[in-house]
Order: structure tokens, then C-alpha cells, then sequence
């Protein structure tokens, strides 16, 4: 092998390990993503409280970002002090947006934004999948908790539903979602 021949080598495997680095040192497109929609979790938790009616604060809350919406969630179980675990990739509509650990038992967290009444599948499906996975769950959401819905959250011990007032007294550290 002649001398420019070693050198083009050389500068190719430079080039290369260069490349490598950078991915593997470069934060991934969807951590970056989560870290965003944290912040604008926090942002919204700030302006909330300042909006001064109950109607208005939950108009709001159903047109941010929806995974800014659930980040939000994660972030006000993290002011009280509870041990939250983030999925690593968003879930999309039906999957699970979190974990918290509540008094050392797993909490799993689904949120959803409605306008108008809850759908009475979605609290059937989160119901059958927490039962699945022997664990408690708290369904978060912003729209009207019909009687449907409440009838199965009756049946369901392991079920809490968070809305209205109390999903924004929680948003304001008021209370404890106990009930």
C-alpha cells in the first residue's frame, strides 16, 4: 500500500468514528421531544392556577398538547413527592402514559382530553388492562363523567377517575387524590 492510499484510509476512519460519536453522544430526537413537553408541563401548571374560573381552566385543559397533558399529570405526582415512571416512547391513544408509585403500590395513569362526556369503553378497556396487570389505575381526564362511567368505577375498587374539580385541585397541590 503506497502513502496516499493509508492516508485516504485513515481520514475514512476518522470520518467514521467521527459519525459514530456523534450518534451515540447526540440526545435521540424523542428524548429531546419528552424533555420539551416537560417543560411545557410546567409551564402550564404556572398559568392554570391564574386562570380564575373552574370552566375556563378546564377549557384550557383540553386544548393544550395532548402529550403535553399527560406530562403535566406526571409532573404533579412528582410535586407530591411520589415516584413517577415515564414510558420511554409516547403511547398514543389507549396505552398507558405513566406509572406512580402511591403508599408502595404501582398506579398505572391514563389521560385523556375530552370536550364532551368520557367514553365508557375507554374506562372498560383501562379497567380490563389494570386488572391484567394486577395493579391500581387512575383515569385522568377533562371532560363529564357520565353514570355509565361511574357505574363501572363502582364495580371496580381498583379504579380512581380524576376530573373536574379534583383533577384541578390536584393540579393546584390542593388535595390528595384519595378518595
Amino acid at each position: 500500500m503506497q502513502d496516499h492510499e493509508i492516508k485516504i484510509i485513515a481520514v475514512a476512519i476518522i470520518i467514521a468514528a467521527g459519525i459514530l460519536l456523534r450518534r451515540l453522544l447526540k440526545p435521540k430526537a424523542r428524548i429531546l421531544r419528552h424533555k420539551r413537553k416537560q417543560e411545557q408541563a410546567r409551564r402550564v401548571l404556572e398559568k392554570i392556577n391564574t386562570i380564575p374560573l373552574m370552566p375556563q381552566r378546564l377549557a384550557y385543559l383540553r386544548k393544550i398538547d395532548p402529550l403535553t397533558f399527560e406530562e403535566l399529570l406526571l409532573e404533579g405526582f412528582e410535586r407530591r413527592g411520589h415516584r413517577v415512571v415515564r414510558n420511554t416512547h409516547y403511547s398514543g391513544d389507549g396505552g398507558i402514559d405513566g406509572s406512580v408509585q402511591i403508599d408502595g403500590e404501582t398506579h398505572l395513569l391514563q389521560a385523556k382530553r375530552y370536550a364532551k362526556h368520557i367514553n365508557r369503553q375507554h374506562i372498560a378497556d383501562f379497567s380490563a388492562l389494570i386488572a391484567a396487570r394486577n395493579c391500581k389505575g387512575i383515569f385522568i381526564h377533562t371532560g363529564r363523567t357520565g353514570a355509565g362511567a361511574k357505574d363501572l368505577v363502582l364495580q371496580d375498587h381498583r379504579l380512581t377517575i380524576l376530573s373536574g374539580q379534583k383533577l384541578l385541585n390536584f393540579l393546584n397541590s390542593e388535595t390528595f387524590i384519595k378518595d
